[in-house]
Parts: C-alpha cells; sequence; structure tokens
C-alpha cells in the first residue's frame, strides 16, 4: 500500500513530552480496565464452578475475536485514524462489557466474551500505532514506557481494583464501573491519538490484509511476530490459570493468587520502566538471550514448586524475561521504517493469538496432566527459538564432528 498519500493532521500534534505523559495516562487507564475484567472474569468461572477445560475457553474466546480483528484494525486504523478507531471502539466496550456480569453459565459468559472483545484490538492497535509512530521522537529508551504502564495497570492496579470493587459491589456492579472507564477513555484517546491516516479507498479489507501478511516475508518482522507470539502464549497461560492453580491445587485464597498476579505484574512494570537504557546498550542479541534464559528458568520454578517462595521467584524470573522481550521487539518495530498501522496491527494479532493459544491449549491439556506441571511443557518451544540455545547446540555437534 502506498503511503504517498498520507494526510497530516490540521492540528499540530502534542508536543512530545505532553504526548508522552498524556499517552502513559491513556495507556494506565487502559491497563486498569483490562486488570480489573482479567479479574472480574477468573471470579465469575470460579462462581459458576466452572471446569479447568472451561475457563480455558471462557478466557480464550474473547482472545480469539481479539485476534480475528487484529488485522483489520490494522487496515482502519490506516484510512480513518488512530483517534476515530479507538474512540468508536472505546464506546463499544463501554455498552457490551456489563453483559458478561449477567451470565448464569460459563458458555453464555463466553459468547458475551467473544462478542465484546471485539473492539478490543482496535483500541489495542490505535494505541500501538500511535506509539510506534513517535517512539523515535520520545526516545528508544522510553520504549518500554507504554506497555510498562499498560501491564501496571493490568498487574498491579487494575487486579488490587477489580478485588476490592467485586467485594463491595460484586462482579455485576464492578463490571459497570470499567463501562464507565471506557466512556471516559473514548474521549480522552480522542484528544492525543495519532491523526494519520491513509487515502485507498479503493482497496478493500482483505487486500490490506494481505498487504499487511507481507511484512512477515521480512525476516525481522517475522523473529519480532515469533518471539511476542510465544510470550503470549506464556502470558496467557499464567494470567488463566495462576489463580485456579493457587486456589484449587494448593488449597489458597483467591486473594493470595491475585498476589503471585500482581508480584508478577509489578516486575513486568519495573523493568519495562527502569531498564529501557540498560537493553539499549546491551544490544538485541545479549539482550534476547538474557530475557529467553530468565524467562526459562521462571517457568521450571512455576512448574516445579510448590510452596510460595519457589512460584514467587518464578512468577518474577518470568516477567523479566518478558519485559525484556517486548523491549527488544518494540524497538526494532519502530524502527524499521514500515507502515505503522500495518506491523502493530501483525504485532497485535501474534501477541493475542499466544494469548489465545495458552488459555485455550492449557485448559484442554489440563484433561491429561496437572496444571501446574504444564509450565514445564512450554519450556522446550523456547529453547527452540532461543538464539543462544540454538548456537549452544551447533557447537557440541562441531565439536562431535
Amino acid at each position: 500500500m502506498s503511503q504517498s498519500n498520507t494526510l497530516n493532521p490540521q492540528r499540530p500534534l502534542l508536543a512530545t513530552n505532553h504526548f508522552t505523559l498524556a499517552f502513559v495516562g491513556l495507556a494506565l487507564m487502559s491497563g486498569i480496565t483490562i486488570g480489573m475484567n482479567k479479574i472480574l472474569v477468573t471470579l465469575l468461572a470460579l462462581h459458576l464452578n466452572a471446569e479447568s477445560w472451561q475457563i480455558g475457553l471462557l478466557i480464550g474466546a474473547e482472545s480469539l475475536s481479539m485476534m480475528l480483528m487484529s488485522l483489520p484494525a490494522g487496515i482502519f486504523i490506516s484510512r480513518f485514524s488512530a483517534r476515530w478507531v479507538y474512540g468508536i471502539s472505546s464506546l463499544g466496550a463501554m455498552a457490551l462489557y456489563p453483559l458478561i456480569g449477567y451470565s448464569n453459565s460459563w458458555y453464555l459468559a463466553a459468547l458475551f466474551l467473544f462478542i465484546a472483545g471485539i473492539c478490543i484490538p482496535f483500541r489495542v492497535v490505535a494505541m500501538n500505532t500511535s506509539w510506534l509512530e513517535r517512539l523515535p521522537e520520545v526516545g528508544t529508551s522510553r520504549g518500554g514506557w507504554y506497555r510498562g504502564t499498560l501491564m501496571l495497570g493490568i498487574g498491579l492496579v487494575g487486579p488490587l481494583l477489580g478485588n476490592l470493587a467485586s467485594s463491595h459491589f460484586g462482579v455485576h456492579g464492578s463490571y459497570w464501573i470499567t463501562s464507565i472507564l471506557f466512556a471516559v477513555m473514548s474521549f480522552y484517546g480522542f484528544t492525543i491519538l495519532s491523526h494519520t491516516r491513509v487515502i485507498d479507498n479503493g482497496r478493500s479489507v482483505s487486500g490490506g490484509v494481505k498487504d499487511m501478511l507481507k511484512h512477515l516475508a521480512d525476516p525481522m518482522v517475522r523473529q519480532v511476530c515469533v518471539y511476542d507470539g510465544l510470550g503470549g502464549m506464556v502470558r496467557g497461560f499464567f494470567g488463566t490459570f495462576i489463580i485456579i492453580i493457587a486456589v484449587r491445587q494448593f488449597n489458597w485464597s483467591a486473594q493470595q493468587g491475585i498476589t503471585l498476579m500482581v508480584v508478577e505484574g509489578a516486575t513486568f512494570v519495573a523493568v519495562l520502566l527502569l531498564l529501557g537504557h540498560f537493553v539499549a546498550k546491551l544490544g538485541e542479541k545479549i539482550t534476547y538471550n538474557l530475557s529467553h534464559g530468565s524467562l526459562i528458568t521462571g517457568l521450571l520454578f512455576l512448574g516445579l514448586s510448590s510452596g510460595v517462595v519457589g512460584l514467587l521467584i518464578g512468577a518474577v524470573l518470568q516477567a523479566i524475561g518478558q519485559a525484556l522481550n517486548h523491549l527488544v521487539n518494540i524497538s526494532r518495530l519502530a524502527h524499521s521504517g514500515k507502515n505503522m498501522g500495518h506491523v502493530s496491527g501483525l504485532f497485535t494479532m501474534v501477541g493475542m493469538a499466544g494469548g489465545f493459544a495458552g488459555a485455550t491449549l492449557g485448559g484442554f491439556l489440563s484433561k491429561g496432566f496437572v496444571l501446574q506441571d504444564i509450565f514445564l511443557l512450554w519450556i522446550p518451544i523456547w529453547l527452540a527459538v532461543c538464539p543462544g540455545f540454538r548456537v549452544f547446540i551447533r557447537s557440541i555437534f562441531k565439536k562431535q564432528a
């Protein structure tokens, strides 16, 4: 798709510092709504006495609709601008998410989650696109600020507020609180996100999707998508089942399970916000190896530990690995010189596809495995793509030759 017809906004863009502060505020609010919804869905599943495979499908339903709509979201954002797409999709989420709290069965909740989840990728891709467009001027060392503040809401503030809200207002009332937040974000996001759009009215959505998929021919884009997709699998499984493991396998309270999620989220946020300069100095190769090594070690602790300390160590190491992985991925994409709407759509899709696979596949695997043991099953997959491990294996074969 040609970008020669890109329209410049009539009003000037926000100054860099103003944009950065306003954007991370929007990201924090977005993360809070997502984090609250994750806790509310888990509490609703426990209330409905859903089995592990049903919970996997319940969480996976939202991830599936998000994954399916990520590429079309990139097309619409390129044509109509991030601000319009974000504003309208936020209003849709405002209207749809309260319906989930009125579900009286897991499959009805899954249906509502699937429908409501259609709105989310338009919001996520719109924010990704705006951030990638301005990251070169914001600075690579701040590349993790968006995901960091988003995850501060998802992994720390959101779960705490979700737990607090549900104890005072119940699941139904808490969903109405998130609905109000979506309404606020609709107007807030419209004022700060990108105005940029591309005139290409003769191009169909399917044709635009094909153009987006062509970016996967680029080895760099393909590698970034693989790493983020696998990261999404681990995040999807951890976020879906860590509270279930705590409650049903170790007989902890739901609040203790939430604590594990909060610690993981806080670690992820701290690395993203504080280690951008460190990662920039280390370089891509070393950072990827540190990332994958930390993530794999964390999975070992999560899969083998039976006590609080071991699980906390696993959660922390896994979060460090995920954060380092993201810092390199987002920096590479921001400096790729490609259509930001397109690569943002791809990047969002693979992350959501990973989340869907982690939740649903983990749920089905629970029929044959203990839930905690499934953490160990992700390790061979990461070893297969880890560049340092592949170099290590090749060196062993060379010595034996």
